[in-house]
């Protein structure tokens, strides 16, 4: 495989890991709310009516539930699937899912569920999960190391991959939360929301970073702070973590998504 070829995969895959729009975000493995992912039938044929999720955060923890109704909004009657997304669960007994209102089995080597729904009709899902919010950056660490090892020096070159690998060379875990897509088509393509109400419960030394924070609302109660959302679009991509990390995290991702570093 050409240099070239294997730049351009490694970059992808620290894109596909790290960077915050929605494309990406859907895809990488940062701690982060449950997901129903939509298997079968086109997305716009189906509208999420309504999304409520909460998550409180702590040191190393995150307590997320979510509730999601999903229209057929088709003519005809839909035969699908759902596979519940859930990052990094304590275990499988801190794990619940609720089809409406009736309790199923979580199983981690295959979580999901299938249904019919007629025309109009709407499913509801509701999801609780106990989850791990320490995100390893080895992987990544390992593939900047290659890439720089197999890269040419060029006339020109505009970033440099040492300096970028010293960012992460810091540490070895970094804790992150983030708000992903929430409902999706292959985890690839939001479906259309009606309805979003959404809020995030930090400790008092976290902030987020967002490409539209003016969309969030905030106010601090005692060793915490409480974030809200509630508007239809926009909540994707929105990631928690410790405010010694930010500035870290903030360059990081401007480097990995820049033109430079793509091209």
């Amino acid at each position: 495989m050409k240099k070239n070829n294997l730049r351009y995969i490694f970059a992808m895959v620290l894109v596909a890991l790290l960077a915050l729009p929605a494309f990406s975000a859907s895809r990488n493995l940062l701690p982060r709310f449950p997901e129903v992912v939509l298997e079968k039938g086109f997305s716009q044929n189906f509208q999420v009516t309504e999304c409520q999720a909460k998550v409180r955060i702590t040191e190393d923890e995150a307590q997320s539930s979510m509730s999601i109704s999903l229209q057929n909004r088709s003519p005809e009657k839909i035969k699908s699937s759902v596979k519940f997304r859930i990052l990094y669960p304590t275990s499988e007994s801190q794990v619940s899912i609720k089809v409406d209102g009736k309790p199923i089995k979580y199983d981690r080597a295959s979580p999901r569920h299938t249904f019919e729904l007629d025309s109009n009709a709407v499913i509801s899902f509701q999801v609780s999960a106990h989850t791990n919010i320490n995100y390893s950056i080895d992987s990544v660490r390992e593939a900047l190391r290659k890439e720089h090892h197999d890269d040419e020096p060029k006339s020109g070159k505009k970033f440099d991959l040492g300096s970028l690998m010293k960012l992460f060379d810091r540490e070895k875990f970094g804790k992150r939360f983030l708000v992903g897509p929430l409902a999706s088509k292959w985890g690839v393509f939001p479906l259309e929301f009606g309805k979003v109400q959404l809020e995030v419960i930090i400790p008092s030394d976290f902030v987020m970073v967002s490409s539209v924070a003016e969309k969030w609302k905030n106010r601090k109660t005692g060793r915490e702070v409480i974030y809200t959302f509630k508007e239809v679009e926009g909540f994707e991509g929105t990631v928690f973590l410790p405010e010694t990390d930010r500035d870290e995290f903030v360059k990081t991702q401007k480097i990995l998504t820049s033109g430079e570093f793509m091209h």
